[in-house]
C-alpha cells in the first residue's frame, strides 16, 4: 500500500513513481534538492516570468488567480478566532502589492474606530519544479491580531493602506462572557474548494459559492471547515496539468470573504492542505503555507499549527489533525510522535471538568465512520479517536474527505447504541457521539458502498446492514455495519442551533443538514443535561451609576522586528526553526 497514494496530496512536481512512498517530508527535501540543482534568483525569475511580486502575479506566467491590481490594495478577509475567542480576534487578508509604507488595522465599537492596531506582513514565494522548468510566483499576507477585547461585543475592523485608502468597514462580534446562555449558532462543511468548471473536479461553479452565500446569510457565531479548503492542486489527480496553483488560495479567500470577513473560519487540514512546498522549520508536515495565509489559535500542541481547541459558550470545540493519524494516507501519519493524542487527551479531560462547557464538538477530516466508496473509513483516526470520544462523551464528531452527506447513529464502543432517525433526539451522555460527514462543502460528489444508495429526508430507503470497508495500517479490511443512518449524495452544510441551559435542565444543540439549494433534509437533536451545580456566582447588586461601555483596546506596542527573518530554499521568510508562531513582523 503506498504511503502518498496516487492524487490524495498536492502534486507538486515529483514523478509519479517516487511521490507515491515519499512523506511530505521526504516531499520537501526532494524540491529542495531540485531548487537547489538549479537555482534561480530573483532577476531571472522576473525576466523568465516564472515569479513576479509585479502585482503578485505571473502577469504572463501559468499560473492565474493570484492577487494582482495596478494599484496596491487588499482582498480576501478572513476572520479566526484568537487563543482566547471572548477578548481576541485575528483578521487577515491578500495584498495586491508590496505597500511602500507600514499597513495598520482600524479597530473601534463603531466606524469612529478609535484604535489602531499593527500589521504583520507574511510573504510566501511558491516554486514548484515541473521537468526542467520552474513555476515560481510570491504573495504578501496582512495579518492583525486584536486583544484585550470585551466578551460579547461587536468590533467594527478596516484595513488601512498607507496611500489612505480603506478597505469597507466590516464587524465582527467576541464570544459571549462565560455564564452567558443566550443561544446561538455554527456551521460546518469540508471539502470545499473553488468554484470552476464542472470537469475540475469541483460540481461546477454554483455549489462552493452557493454554501457560502447560505452561511454568510446565516451569519453564524462561527464556522467549522474540517478539512481540504481550497484544494490547491486543481483536480488533484496527479496529472501534470493539475500541478501545484497557489492562485487558488488568492480565489478561495476572495469567495469566502462574503461570510468570513464577519465570521470567524475555523480550519481543520486534510490531505489536500499538505503543501510539502513551503518550509516549516523542523516539523517537516507541509503546513509553512498555512503559516503564512491563516492565523489559528495557538492553543494545541507544539509542532501541530492545526490543533488548537476553543470555547464558544457552553459549547468546547476541538480541530485534530488527520493527517497525523491516517492509515490510509500516510504521507504524514505520526508527524506528532504522540503529542496530539495525548494533547487531545488531556484537553477532552479538561472539557468533561470544566462546569461551563454542556457539549464537546470535534472535527477533523478523515472519516472514523463512513459507507463512502471513495475513502470510507479510516482505522488509524477510529483507533486513536473513538475511544477518547467514549471516554469523555464527545457529542459530535464532524467529519470530511469522502465528499457527501452521511450521519450515523449515536456510535458507543464501536456499535450503535440506538437507531436515529430524522428529527430524533439523541442523548450523548447515555447514547454515545454522532459522527457526520459533510465531506459535501463543493468538490464532486462520491457515492455509496455496497450500494447503499440515498436515505434522507424524503427518501427512506431500506433499513438494512450494509457491506463497507475500513482501511487499517495493513490494508482494506470489509466491515459489516449497521449505524449508517442518512446519506445524500449531493451538497450540504450543517446549521448548528446551541440551546444553553441553567443548571438542572437539558441544553441542545439542534443540527440541520442545509442543502446548497437551502432545503432541509436531516435534522438531529442533541440534547444534554447541565449539572445541577451554579457554574457561574450570582450577579453583583448594580450600582446606581450605569454601566462603563466595552473597552475598546488601547493601541499595542509594536513589537520590534525578530532576528533571524531570511529566505529559506523554499522562499517562506520565517525565522529559522519557526513553525508558524513566530512574533509579528512590522514593516
Amino acid at each position: 500500500m503506498p504511503v502518498n497514494p496516487e492524487g490524495e496530496t498536492p502534486d507538486l512536481g515529483i514523478p509519479r513513481r517516487l511521490a507515491r512512498d515519499m512523506t511530505v517530508a521526504d516531499q520537501h527535501e526532494w524540491i529542495r534538492a531540485e531548487l537547489r540543482r538549479r537555482p534561480i534568483t530573483r532577476r531571472a525569475a522576473l525576466r523568465g516570468g516564472i515569479g513576479a511580486l509585479a502585482g503578485l502575479a505571473l502577469a504572463h506566467g501559468p499560473w492565474t488567480g493570484v492577487a494582482r491590481a495596478a494599484e496596491t490594495g487588499l482582498v480576501g478577509r478572513h476572520l479566526a478566532f484568537g487563543d482566547d475567542p471572548r477578548t481576541s480576534m485575528a483578521i487577515a487578508g491578500e495584498l495586491t502589492g508590496k505597500p511602500a509604507g507600514k499597513v495598520l488595522l482600524d479597530l473601534g465599537l463603531d466606524t469612529g474606530y478609535g484604535a489602531t492596531v499593527p500589521v504583520e506582513l507574511r510573504e510566501l514565494v511558491s516554486q514548484v519544479p515541473r521537468g526542467e522548468d520552474v513555476r515560481g510566483g510570491e504573495q504578501l499576507f496582512a495579518h492583525a491580531r486584536a486583544e484585550g477585547l470585551t466578551a460579547g461585543t461587536t468590533y467594527h475592523y478596516r484595513f488601512r493602506l498607507p496611500d489612505g485608502s480603506t478597505t469597507p468597514d466590516a464587524t465582527f462580534r467576541t464570544a459571549p462572557a462565560k455564564g452567558d446562555r443566550r443561544p446561538f449558532t455554527f456551521t460546518a462543511f469540508a471539502d470545499q474548494g473553488v468554484a470552476g468548471n464542472a470537469g475540475d473536479g469541483n460540481g461546477g461553479a454554483a455549489p462552493p459559492n452557493a454554501l457560502t452565500a447560505l452561511i454568510a446569510q446565516d451569519a453564524p457565531a462561527f464556522h467549522l471547515l474540517a478539512g481540504d479548503i481550497c484544494y490547491a492542486d486543481r483536480a488533484g489527480r496527479g496529472e501534470r496539468g493539475d500541478s501545484f496553483n497557489p492562485g487558488l488560495w488568492t480565489r478561495y479567500f476572495a469567495a469566502i470573504e462574503k461570510s468570513a470577513a464577519h465570521t470567524p473560519w475555523m480550519f481543520a487540514t486534510g490531505n489536500h492542505d499538505m503543501e510539502a512546498l513551503y518550509d516549516d522549520g523542523d516539523s517537516g508536515h507541509g503546513y509553512g503555507g498555512h503559516a503564512a495565509r491563516l492565523d489559528l489559535p495557538r492553543t494545541g500542541p507544539s509542532g501541530c499549527p492545526s490543533v488548537y481547541a476553543f470555547t464558544h459558550g457552553c459549547v468546547g470545540v476541538v480541530s485534530v489533525d488527520a493527517n497525523d493519524l491516517s492509515t490510509e494516507i500516510r504521507a504524514n501519519t505520526g508527524y506528532s510522535r504522540g503529542a496530539q493524542v495525548q494533547w487531545l487527551t488531556d484537553t477532552l479531560a479538561a472539557f468533561r471538568a470544566d462546569p461551563d462547557v454542556t457539549f464537546v464538538v470535534v472535527f477533523f477530516h478523515h472519516c472514523a465512520y463512513s459507507t463512502s466508496d471513495s475513502h470510507a473509513s479510516d482505522g488509524g483516526v477510529r483507533s486513536a479517536l473513538t475511544p477518547l470520544f467514549d471516554r469523555f462523551s464527545v457529542d459530535l464528531a464532524v467529519q470530511g474527505h469522502n465528499h457527501q452527506y452521511e450521519r450515523t447513529d449515536p456510535i458507543r464502543g464501536g456499535e450503535a447504541a440506538r437507531e436515529a432517525p430524522d428529527r430524533a433526539t439523541v442523548r450523548p451522555a447515555t447514547d454515545g457521539t454522532t459522527y457526520i460527514c459533510v465531506g459535501s462543502g463543493g468538490r464532486r460528489s462520491n457515492g455509496w458502498l455496497d450500494d447503499g444508495g440515498a436515505r434522507y429526508r424524503g427518501r427512506t430507503g431500506g433499513d438494512r446492514e450494509i457491506r463497507s470497508r475500513v482501511t487499517g495500517k495493513d490494508g482494506e479490511k470489509s466491515e459489516t455495519v449497521g449505524w449508517s443512518r442518512v446519506r445524500y449524495a449531493g451538497y450540504a452544510y450543517l446549521r448548528v442551533e446551541v440551546q444553553p441551559e441553567v443548571p438542572g435542565r437539558i441544553a441542545t444543540m439542534r443540527v440541520h443538514a442545509v442543502t446548497d439549494d437551502g432545503e432541509e433534509i436531516d435534522r438531529v437533536d442533541l440534547a444534554r443535561p447541565v449539572p445541577g451545580v451554579p457554574v457561574v456566582p450570582p450577579p453583583a447588586v448594580p450600582s446606581v451609576s450605569p454601566a462603563p461601555p466595552p473597552a475598546v483596546p488601547t493601541t499595542p506596542a509594536v513589537p520590534a522586528v525578530p532576528a533571524g527573518w531570511s529566505r529559506t530554499p523554499t522562499g517562506l521568510s520565517v525565522p529559522a526553526g519557526s513553525t508558524g508562531s513566530s512574533p509579528p513582523r512590522v514593516l
